[in-house]
């Protein structure tokens, strides 16, 4: 009856992030070709290429939290005070560490000369990132209370995408797309907490510096997986967002940015699973997962592929055909992103190989490094070469996750086995 009980949890959280995830890719999907359209492709560049360098800041900020404090939510979901301390000593963190990476913001405005003509645009950016310190998302996925993220989350991006219809009429408003951004973090911050305090009776309580200190060192593993990502997918738009204009660059980003969304459709997956296989390390689930899924996505790619030009052009309107071969290349990252994901922390994590699924992150990034300045000494930093790099930066990180997770499950067949002697030994 538990084990009903716990698969159902499963089942609507993991619906409840697709919810959450599938208005995460429709509301962007309605303003994409929207903005495309009106900002054109300097503006749009534009606000991709600072978009890009957020994430930096953005990742900086996480810190890891979401993977290590939901961690710490999912093992004391049932003790209130502990909750109450997690989630303290977690916003204390976050808002440290975002006080700080502002200064960043500003070194970047004064002597970066990219940065300069759009400095508003990127400080006005980093607001939203300071406002999401605030948001504790991973305490409702620690206590799997996934339907308050995604009401709050759909309402949030609904009204982000009504503003931005409503103001944003030429490409001088780009500006307006960041307050935009803060005011909807904003919106989400104060959904969160007056449900934590009504519905959960968890509060904000006094916590030592120590404990803090504690949060941050705990998390930082995790946060070294996370800023690896980043090396193969900001980098690659800030990179070449030297070296291109503006327009030429949204060629890159609007593919490279159609991508991303529809890869995002997997996470929700890995995401609702994570907190169950860490508690319940049911290893044929991901299998099932994996078997009953792979055919759809590889249909639907050969799909996308075929039609490609079609797709660019209704989504991102005339002046981005040469998205088409970008987006083409980037398309053989779909097929793995759900095994890449589900070897990750589910099956890793569970495995107790957490350093493992990070240093997977690592690798990749390593070999991600080296693969731009090779591509730049030889003079082929461009946008075909980079996408191809980015494609098998990927395949790194799956046959990396594939054998640490072969090396794992050899390691817990033995482990069994030695129990199982042992414990014929001690019944003899």
């Amino acid at each position: 009856m538990k084990v009903k009980k716990e698969m159902k949890t499963l089942v609507s959280n993991t619906v409840m992030l697709y919810i959450m995830q599938v208005s995460g890719y429709i509301f962007p999907l309605l303003t994409f070709p929207y903005l495309t359209r009106v900002l054109g492709p300097e503006y749009f560049g534009v606000t991709t290429f600072v978009s890009a360098t957020i994430t930096y800041f953005q990742l900086v900020v996480d810190f890891g939290f979401l993977l290590s404090a939901t961690r710490d939510c999912s093992l004391h979901r049932d003790n209130k005070q502990k909750l109450q301390e997690i989630l303290s000593s977690v916003v204390k963190a976050k808002t440290f560490i975002a006080t700080i990476a502002f200064a960043g913001i500003f070194i970047l405005i004064i002597f970066v000369p990219q940065y300069q003509e759009h400095g508003l645009y990127l400080a006005l950016s980093y607001l939203a990132v300071f406002a999401s310190a605030f948001i504790p998302d991973y305490m409702f996925r620690g206590i799997e209370r996934m339907s308050v993220i995604t009401y709050r989350s759909v309402a949030s991006k609904a009204l982000y995408t009504v503003l931005i219809f409503i103001f944003v009429r030429q490409d001088t408003d780009y500006v307006l797309i960041p307050i935009f951004m803060f005011a909807a973090n904003v919106f989400v911050v104060i959904w969160s907490f007056i449900y934590l305090y009504k519905k959960l009776d968890i509060r904000w309580i006094k916590t030592p510096v120590s404990s803090v200190v504690a949060a941050i060192k705990d998390s930082a593993v995790f946060f070294v997986s996370r800023i690896a990502t980043t090396i193969y997918n900001a980098t690659n738009v800030v990179a070449l967002g030297f070296f291109f204009p503006s327009a030429a660059l949204a060629s890159f980003t609007s593919a490279n940015d159609l991508i991303t969304k529809g890869r995002g459709m997997f996470s929700p997956i890995a995401d609702s699973i994570y907190p169950y296989m860490v508690k319940q390390k049911n290893f044929k689930l991901i299998k099932k997962v994996l078997i009953f899924s792979f055919p759809i996505i590889l249909a639907g790619t050969v799909f996308l592929y075929i039609f490609t030009p079609e797709a660019i052009r209704i989504v991102c309107g005339e002046g981005y055909e040469g998205a088409i071969p970008i987006f083409r290349i980037l398309l053989f990252m779909v097929p793995i992103t759900l095994p890449i994901y589900l070897l990750g922390f589910p099956t890793l994590g569970a495995l107790n190989m957490m350093k493992e699924a990070n240093l997977t992150i690592v690798y990749a990034a390593v070999y991600h490094v080296i693969g731009l300045l090779i591509l730049f000494a030889v003079g082929k930093f461009e946008f075909i070469p980079v996408a191809i790099l980015t494609v098998t930066s990927e395949f790194v990180v799956l046959i990396s996750r594939a054998i640490y997770s072969y090396l794992g499950f050899k390691r817990l067949e033995r482990e069994r086995k030695y129990e199982q002697i042992h414990s014929q030994i001690q019944n003899k």
